[in-house]
This record gives structure tokens, C-alpha cells and sequence, in this order.
């Protein structure tokens, strides 16, 4: 992997300067004529570069430094295509045609030397177009000013007419009147995304409790302050006046924190952008034991946890408004009353709001400008501003402070995070992006390189968390470990992402046509549209990633495609070869789903870039591993392609997700343990399974899968499914991986929880079924006190007196499920604090054991809020015994169980269904309750 990064506002100079000195090499022997050009373009490319570094610390640009910057840009991907081909004409030889490979080396030095004569004509123009127009002259002002504060409004909204602050304006009072240490100096952080109302309520707070306090200060910050003005102002609030000469910091601290001493004061700091400006800020309060009070706010989650951890603080997450609440504020503006909205407008009425997605400010800009036609209740005007509503962003006056305020937060984006976030312009609105995913195409683009001792991989992900951190994205989802797994972007940040036209998405023809002519990425959203009419006139040669959603046969053909980099393809309903993917040979990320092909993993070996191969469908049956790239680092494939011999060649593998490995190839059992960069595993078993009931021989050796198991040192994730033969096939792994955070191994049953677990210190998530639990596998188990997730199936026996969760064990435990055929556990107060979701899987009919009340103790779980029973009504379903699983069909609870009589020492189903309702009424919060029957279905 290059260790140079593509960037949004540089294109690809940085790694063209790098590709460039490698021409210069004696390997490519080319002649001293082009080697001078070639220096002469690193040169004049490296010089334009550092100007477009100065140009992206502008807020604004002229038309002509944008046209400038825009075409050095495509220069250098121009130029980066140009020595990519070239390179790839040079090694493409075959090397038993030694007379041909020379042919088509000179040939390839012919058109290179030609090809950098044209390159540096245009570098020379572009030149002297920068000096002509003196296109840098006024790089170094500061950034443009906005002539209106899009916060006056907020701070002089009257109280009247806002809608939704009374509740988030009551929990933060209630925070900050906490009858624990009142006295005490005491901070509330306000946090959440730009424009969704934070300066508002943090002033409604301020303008209801200033009255019980001596000293008051509001005062709202810039994005780059000057702390003397900041310090001024703050002076200016508590003391009334403005100091009549300059002062500097430290004397303005000392004034503030004298005039605060013995006084009860409350001070508001609105939209800190950075834990520097908060340091110093913070020296000014004192802690008097007067009860003074100090909110932030901010969109940075950092910042909030900074400013809380120096007094004694809370952070609140500010929330977008609801449906109703939207729906009010919307109406409010734009209708006499609230109820007035016309029928035929409700639906697009809805439609805008959604969104909205209930940023206050976005819904008072829209609303302004329906409100602002004489026409208001025109529902072609309506839909008007609906569907074009990215044009509105980028030149309708009313929606000025809202582009303001996306771009505050755009502009404090480092490059690298400015182009990352850019990218996610390529998915339809509403995605859930997989932060897995975007890791992977982040880095086949070429926007992450090597830093500090990390891998691209970890500066990805880091990449992630930023963006999460600062509320440019949404988090959509956790995985099983408690990490973000997915994120969503907000609408209207997607259409400011389109705004900046990087990356054209084309999911109405109508609205985009004629208006793309040459792009380097392209996003295709359809649904039943054709959009060749749109793609008529567009260049497609040169694009390096090619993302598709649709039907296929909407879908422009591949051929017309050279240059890929990222190619995902998102169809319905598509039988293809493609053919065209083995030209592709700078294509660095694969996802296929929805076509299904015929050999498409067999023409692949010779895309020696290629990362990430993902494919949803395939007919191939029976793949070698020699027949696949090589240096692949992700590899994921459907159950329907047995993968055989070969793997060892696999040496740069990171991820393997193939269920249907050929574990009786004994290569593969001894090689798998050859992948040092391994990290996450998926096997399945259930191959091995029914050649066995066919009555073949497996050929399979445990002993050789646990050799090559303790082998794997960088195993992250180990994920093995199918119904094993035999129990405790990994009862002997040494040493276990001590990076590992997932083990997922329920059809993998142990006789008893192995010792080694123990070592896993790092677990997150372990699913897991044993025949025997008894308390040293308790303990084991209670000893890993990092698991978020754990799922617990013990198929045969129990202690008799039930399992006791011990005080103070799964500190961090939010998901719990226990299936055994009595409810025998039991919950010491402390245990499980943090516990969220707990599954208790059981079989009426079972015999009793101990008091008559099951989960005694359930009523110390104190952060429940959902608790889930399964019963199944046979017992003897399988716990991973070897025979196929029957099928159940679930009946809720409130459905009439059916009447038996209850036999001595046994429970039935109604008493076992009343019995965990006691144990839950026990519970002094609102757990949501679900019981349900599993009968089997005959």
C-alpha cells in the first residue's frame, strides 16, 4: 500500500510526486530527455501543491482560483493515470516472449516520453495562468466574515415561540440543582449537531435560573477567538464594564477570579471548538462552595468531556426534535395556527420534514422560504423545494445561516477528514454505512496512508471516531462488542456534501442531466429510471470509482470503464459474466451483490491490487486459492464457493470470511496457521457434518485446526458455526490469541468452560455452550470482566442450587442470554451493573430446583430495560446435540397457553410464565417485558 493519501483539495499530487520519482529510476530506463521533464513536472507539481494547501484555508474563493484549483486537480489525476498505465504496459510482458516484452516496452517509453511532452504543456499553462491572474494574492487575509450572526436569532427567540425546549430545559436545571454537593461548583455541557438548537437552549436555561444567582455572563465564541476578547467579555458580563485599555490574558484571569470569589455566579459559554480555548477559559472560574453553576456548549464530544472533567459535571446529549414537535415548529411558521396546514400539502409536508430530521434550524430555514411565496399553499411549489432542495441550499438567502453553520464544522476538518467525509456523498440518502466497509473503500481510494507506527487500517478507523466525535455523522449502530459499527449522514449534510459537487450522484435523471460532463467518482441511485440518457456524454474512462443501485440492466456496461480503482455493484435481478474485471487492473476494492456469476473468482488473479474482494452471489462451486490475488487483505465469500489448497500463499490476509473452507484438505488445516495477519475468522462446519452422516470420511483433524488456532497471534475475531461432531474440539487451544475480543463457538460445545478463557482478557463478545457449567466455569466466566456481549447455553446440568452472579462481576456486561432447561440464576446486588437486554431461553415441564421463584434477584439489575423468555414446551430441543434442529413456532404471551395439570416437582407452563412475572414486577424500574411459547410445529 502507497504511503501517500488522495485528497479532495489537492487531487492526486501527493502520491503523483511520489509515482513520479520512481520514474526517475534507473529500472525504467528512460532517456535523459524525459527524465528532465519529468523532474521539471515534480518540480512545477510539488510548488502547486503547497498553493493549494493555501487555497483550502480559504473560506471563499473567487471563480478563477476555483477554476484554477479545479483544473490542477484533474491535472494530477491526469498525470497519475498517465504513469499507471505506463508502469502496468512495462510489467505486463510476458516473460517467456522476451522479443515481444521488449517490443512493448519501447513502445510503452515511446508513448510515455510523448504523453509527459503534453503533460508539461499543460503544467506550463497552468502556470501561467496562476501568474497572470495573480490567483495568490490574497491567500493570506483571514477567512471571510459572516455579516450575520446565525446565533443572534437563537439568543433572542422568545420563550413563546420555541417548541420541544421544556423538557431539555427541565433536565438540565434538574442537573445542575443535583442535591449532592449543591454547593459545590457544578457544569453542564451541552452536546450535539450544528444547528439542532444548542445556543437556544442553553440561553432559555440562563434566562430562567439567572435570577438566583449574583453574577451572570452569556457569552458566545467565534470559531478561531481571541482570548482576550473572550476573557473581556466574560469580564464584561459579571462586572458590567469592558476594560479601557488592553490587558493581557493573565490579568484578566486574575480580574475575573477576584470579581468571582465570594460571589454565586453563572456563566454560559456557547460553541467551544477546541479543549485549548476551554483550558484557558476554565482558569477564570473559582471554586468557592457557593453553588455557582457554568454550561457549555459545544459540538465536539471531546470538548464536552473535557469541560466536565474539571468540576463536577454532566454531559447532555441534545436531541433532534420529534415528529410532533417538528411538525408544530414547521407549521407555526409557515400557517396562522398550527392545525391549518391544507390537506393536499400534508403528505410533501412530511416528506420535508423527514428531512429535516428535526434540526430546528433546518426546519425554520425551509419553512422561511415556503412562508416567504405569495403562493403558500401551492403544493407545485412545495414539491419544488422538496426535490431540488440541494440548489436551495446553495443559493437561497433563507437558508444562508444553515449553510454557515455546516460550513463552521466542514472548515474544522483537517484535509484528511475533509475528504473522507466527502466521500460518503457516494451512498442513497437514509444508508446505514458500515464503519468496516468505509475503512475498506477509504483506503482503496487512497485517502489514508501509514502514520506514527499505524497501519492505514487504525488511521481509518480513527478517521471514523473523529467524524463521530465532532457530529459531522450520525452513529447508527453497535456491534456485539459495544463499538460503533455504522454510521448515518444526516440529509441535509448529504446535500451540502453534493453542494460541493466532488462526487456526482445521479438518482434522478431528469433533475442531473446534461449537467456531469468528466468525473473521477460516480454514484448511481436508481430504482425503475433508465440512466444512459444522463451517462450519454460522460467521459467514463477515467473514473476511479464506480458505485451502482439499481436494476441492472440500467446499469452502463463496464467496458466503458478503464481506469477503476472501487467498483460496487448493487443490482436486481442480474445473470452476468463480467468479463471486463480482469482489465481492471488497478482495482483495489470488489463488492458484488445481487448478479449472479459465472466464474467470476477464476478471472481475478491477475488484479494484483486488489484488497477487498466481496461477493453477495456466485454459481462458482469450487474456487483454489491459487486461482485469487494473492496480497488480498479482505476476502469474503457466499456458502455456495468451497475454497480449497493453496491458502499459505495467503500471507496478507486480514480478514477471511468463507464458510465453506475445505477443512478436510490437511494444506489447508496446516497452512491456515501461516496467515499472521489475520484478524477476524469465520469457518463453518457443517461441511464436515454431513459427509459424516453420508457415511464418508471427513479427513478432518482437530488436532491440526488447534495447531494452526494457536498459531494465528493477531486473531481479533473467531467465529465457528455448523454443528460439530464432537465436543471440545477447541478444549485444548494453547495458547489462545491475546488480542482477541470476539469468540463465537455455541455449535462448538465445550464438556466444561476451559481454563484458557480465562486468558482473554480482552473479550468483548463470547458465545458460548458447554454440557456442564459448574462453579470454576462460573468464575471463569466472571473473570472476564471486559465482555459486553455473552451468550450462555448449557445443555446438561446445573449446580442444583442454581448459579449466583456475584457482587460486583460483568461490570461492563450489556447483553445476556442464558439458555439452560430451568431458570436457575440468581443476581447478588452489584452484579451486572450496566446490564441492558436479558434473554432466558427454558423448558416448561422441567423439574423444579430450589425455592419456588425463579431469577431471584433480578430486581438489582438496575439498568434492564429489556427482558426477553423464550419457553420452549418440549424439552429436548437441541443444545447441540447432533441431530437437526425441528421447527418451532413462536406464540406470544398473550395468547391463552394451553391448560395441563402441574405435576409434582415440576413446573408447567402457566406457572413457569407467572413465575418470571413476579420475578420481573420485583424490578423498581420499566423494563419492557416480553414472554413468549415456542411449541413445535407438526
Amino acid at each position: 500500500m502507497e504511503g501517500v493519501m488522495a485528497s479532495v483539495v489537492t487531487g492526486a499530487i501527493s502520491s503523483l510526486l511520489t509515482k513520479l520519482a520512481t520514474l526517475l529510476e534507473n529500472k525504467y530506463n528512460l532517456s535523459k530527455g524525459v527524465k528532465k521533464e519529468i523532474t521539471f513536472l515534480r518540480d512545477e507539481m510539488s510548488s502547486m501543491n503547497a498553493l493549494l494547501v493555501k487555497l483550502s484555508r480559504m473560506e471563499e474563493l473567487d471563480e478563477q482560483q476555483k477554476d484554477w484549483r479545479d483544473k490542477v486537480r484533474d491535472m494530477s489525476y491526469d498525470m497519475e493515470d498517465c504513469i499507471d498505465i505506463f508502469t502496468n504496459d512495462l510489467d505486463s510482458g510476458e516473460a517467456s516472449a522476451v522479443l515481444l516484452s521488449g517490443l512493448k516496452k519501447l513502445q510503452a517509453r515511446y508513448k510515455i516520453a510523448n504523453r509527459i511532452e503534453e503533460l508539461k504543456a499543460r503544467v506550463m499553462e497552468a502556470s501561467s495562468r496562476h501568474n497572470r491572474y495573480k490567483l495568490d494574492e490574497h491567500i493570506g487575509s483571514p477567512r471571510g466574515l459572516v455579516t450575520i450572526d446565525p446565533r443572534l436569532q437563537a439568543l433572542y427567540a422568545e420563550a413563546d415561540s420555541l417548541v420541544g425546549i421544556d423538557g431539555p430545559k427541565d433536565k438540565i436545571i434538574e442537573l445542575l440543582r443535583m442535591e449532592e454537593n449543591t454547593q459545590k461548583l457544578k457544569l453542564v455541557s451541552v452536546v450535539g449537531f450544528g444547528g439542532v438548537g444548542k445556543t437556544t437552549l442553553a440561553k432559555q436555561v440562563h434566562d430562567t435560573i439567572k435570577s438566583h444567582f449574583d453574577r451572570t455572563a452569556f457569552v458566545s465564541l467565534s470559531q478561531n477567538p481571541t482570548m482576550v476578547k473572550v476573557l473581556s467579555d466574560i469580564l464584561s458580563g459579571v462586572a458590567g464594564w469592558m476594560p479601557s485599555f488592553p490587558k493581557e490574558e493573565h490579568q484578566l484571569i486574575d480580574e475575573l477570579r477576584r470579581r468571582l470569589k465570594d460571589t454565586r455566579y453563572l456563566i454560559v459559554i456557547d460553541d467551544i471548538w477546541s479543549m485549548d480555548v476551554w483550558n484557558i477559559v476554565k482558569c477564570s472560574f473559582v471554586e468557592n462552595n457557593r453553588g455557582s453553576r457554568v454550561i457549555t456548549t459545544t459540538r465536539i464530544e471531546d470538548v464536552a468531556q473535557a469541560c466536565c472533567s474539571c468540576f463536577h459535571g454532566h454531559v447532555y446529549k441534545i436531541k433532534p426534535l420529534n415528529d410532533l414537535d417538528s411538525r408544530r415548529l414547521f407549521h407555526k411558521r409557515i400557517f396562522p395556527s398550527k392545525d391549518s396546514c391544507p390537506e393536499q400539502l400534508k403528505n410533501i409536508s412530511n416528506e420535508i420534514l423527514k428531512k429535516c430530521q428535526g434540526v430546528p434550524l433546518a426546519i425554520l430555514s425551509v419553512a422561511s422560504i415556503l412562508a416567504s411565496h405569495e403562493e403558500v399553499n401551492s403544493n407545485e411549489i412545495w414539491e419544488k423545494i422538496h426535490n431540488c432542495f440541494v440548489f436551495q441550499l446553495e443559493g437561497n438567502p433563507a437558508l444562508q445561516w444553515m449553510r454557515h453553520v455546516f460550513n463552521l464544522g466542514y472548515n474544522d476538518l483537517s484535509l484528511d477528514l475533509k475528504t473522507c467525509m466527502l466521500y460518503l456523498g457516494i451512498f442513497p440518502e437514509d444508508s446505514e454505512i458500515t464503519k468496516a466497509d468505509l475503512v475498506k473503500r477509504w483506503i482503496a481510494e487512497g485517502f489514508i496512508s501509514e502514520k506514527h507506527g499505524y497501519g492505514p487500517e487504525e488511521i481509518a478507523e480513527s478517521y471514523f471516531s473523529e467524524l463521530i466525535n465532532r457530529n459531522m455523522i450520525q452513529i447508527g449502530g453497535f456491534d456485539d462488542c459495544g463499538n460503533v459499527s455504522s454510521c448515518r449522514v444526516h440529509d441535509l449534510m448529504l446535500d451540502f456534501i453534493t453542494l460541493n459537487k466532488r462526487i456526482p450522484r445521479i438518482h434522478d435523471p431528469d433533475t442531473t442531466k446534461g449537467c456531469i460532463t468528466e468525473v473521477r467518482r460516480l454514484s448511481i441511485q436508481l430504482r425503475n429510471s433508465e440512466c444512459n440518457h444522463v451517462l450519454g456524454n460522460m467521459a467514463l474512462t477515467q473514473v476511479r470509482s464506480f458505485n451502482f443501485w439499481g436494476p441492472g440492466q440500467f446499469r452502463p456496461s463496464l467496458s466503458r470503464f478503464q481506469l477503476l480503482r472501487v467498483l460496487h455493484l448493487d443490482v436486481s435481478d442480474s445473470k452476468e459474466h463480467l468479463s471486463s474485471l480482469r482489465s481492471f487492473f488497478q482495482l483495489r476494492y470488489l463488492r458484488i451483490s445481487g448478479v449472479v456469476c459465472t466464474g467470476l473468482l477464476k478471472q481475478l488473479q491477475t488484479l494484483k491490487h486488489l484488497k477487498t474482494l466481496e461477493v453477495a452471489h456466485c454459481v462458482d462451486d469450487d474456487v483454489d486459492f491459487r486461482e485469487l490475488p494473492s496480497m488480498l487483505w479482505h476476502l469474503i465469500v457466499p456458502r455456495s464457493v468451497v475454497l480449497r489448497g493453496g491458502i499459505g500463499r495467503m500471507e496478507s490476509l486480514r480478514t477471511l470470511d468463507a464458510p465453506s473452507l475445505d477443512l478436510k484438505d490437511v494444506g489447508i488445516l496446516k497452512r491456515l496457521g501461516d496467515l499472521n495477519n489475520l484478524r477476524e475468522l469465520k469457518l463453518d462446519l457443517g461441511i464436515l457434518l454431513w459427509d459424516i452422516l453420508l457415511g464418508g470420511p471427513s479427513g478432518f483433524s482437530s488436532d491440526l485446526l488447534l495447531s494452526s488456532l494457536g498459531r494465528l497471534g493477531s486473531l481479533q475475531s473467531l467465529t465457528i458455526s455448523g454443528f460439530c461432531i464432537h465436543d471440545d474440539i477447541l478444549a485444548y487451544w494453547s495458547p489462545p490469541p491475546r488480542h482477541l475480543h470476539r469468540l463465537h463457538v455455541l455449535e462448538c460445545p465445550f464438556s466444561v468452560v476451559p481454563d484458557w478463557i480465562a486468558q482473554l482478557q480482552n473479550l468483548r463478545s463470547l458465545e458460548i455452550q458447554v454440557v456442564s457449567l459448574g462453579k470454576d466455569g462460573a468464575e471463569v466466566l466472571a473473570s472476564l470482566t471486559s465482555l459486553v456481549n455473552l451468550k450462555m447455553h448449557v445443555r446438561d446440568h446445573a449446580p442444583e442450587e442454581g448459579i449466583s452472579v456475584r457482587d460486583a462481576t460483568f461490570p461492563n456486561l450489556k447483553e445476556f442470554q442464558f439458555r439452560y432447561k430451568l431458570p436457575c440464576l440468581m443476581f447478588e446486588a452489584g452484579a451486572m451493573p450496566r446490564l441492558q437486554n436479558l434473554t432466558i431461553d427454558c423448558y416448561a415441564q422441567a423439574l423444579r430446583q430450589g425455592s419456588d421463584g425463579v431469577l431471584d434477584g433480578i430486581q438489582h439489575l438496575g439498568s434492564l430495560k429489556v427482558f426477553n423468555v423464550d419457553i420452549y414446551e418440549q424439552e429436548g430441543f437441541s443444545h447441540g446435540q447432533l441431530h437437526v434442529q425441528p421447527n418451532f413456532v413462536r406464540e406470544e404471551e398473550e395468547e391463552v397457553p394451553r391448560m395441563q395439570e402441574e405435576e409434582v416437582g415440576r413446573w408447567n407452563l402457566q406457572s413457569l410464565k407467572a413465575a418470571f412475572r413476579q420475578a420481573i414486577n420485583k424490578h423498581p424500574g420499566n423494563p419492557h417485558v416480553h414472554i413468549s411459547t415456542l411449541r413445535m410445529n407438526m
